[in-house]
């Protein structure tokens, strides 16, 4: 099971996993079934209680308006 953190650091280095992840915020939203789906498939351990921080950060980073 995969950490927020550790998936952060594999962005940087893995093309698959980045075009996955721009393809999510092409449209500059992230729905609440694209990131349940998103942490299945990665088996990241994270909590539906986190989706607001994530959003937030991902804000933050210049991902999402």
């Amino acid at each position: 099971m995969a950490t927020v953190e550790e998936l952060i650091r594999q962005y940087d280095t893995d093309p698959e996993l980045k075009k996955e992840v721009d393809g999510i915020l092409a449209d500059n939203k992230i729905t609440m079934g694209e990131f349940l789906g998103f942490a299945k498939k990665h088996d990241v351990k994270v909590s539906l209680a986190e989706f607001p921080k994530i959003i937030d950060e991902a804000k933050k980073a210049g991902l999402i308006k």
